[in-house]
């Protein structure tokens, strides 16, 4: 019987407003720091300013961030209260830009409805290599 890896998990409330974009940049910074994910923490971290910048912008309510993820992915979700799903938009000179980011950045993402409001989420991948610099950095 093989053993499975641990799954991390965490969330966190964020205030309904934009300085909670930097907040949560600092919590995903030393959440990771103690987390196993070998991916990029830069992507991450723009990532979740992206998402949560979006919430505040576009949704409604106080944003909650959630983590999930093992040692080779790492799933971000950012919750609010509109029920309307973000669509890309063309990006230009007043924006735009943040759903072509997460699509880039990412291996997938989407968005759902959740109890009268909606999660965009996200999932990264740690490349192989990378994976194997840090087993090997272990052993």
């Amino acid at each position: 019987m093989s053993k499975q890896p641990p799954v991390y998990d965490v969330e966190f409330s964020l205030a309904a407003a934009y300085t909670s974009v930097a907040e949560a940049r600092r919590y995903v910074r030393g959440t990771l720091a103690v987390w196993p994910f070998a991916g990029c923490h830069d992507d991450v971290e723009l990532v979740v300013s992206e998402l949560v910048g979006n919430a505040l912008r576009h949704g409604r309510g106080r944003p909650v961030l959630r983590l999930s993820g093992m040692r080779d992915w790492l799933r971000v979700e950012v919750l609010d209260d509109s029920e309307v799903l973000p669509q890309p938009r063309s990006s230009g000179a007043d924006g735009g830009w943040g759903l072509h980011l997460i699509e880039r950045l990412s291996a997938t993402w989407g968005a759902d409805h959740r109890d009268g409001g909606k999660a965009v989420w996200c999932e990264l991948q740690a490349t192989p290599n990378v994976i194997m610099g840090v087993a090997e950095a272990a052993a």
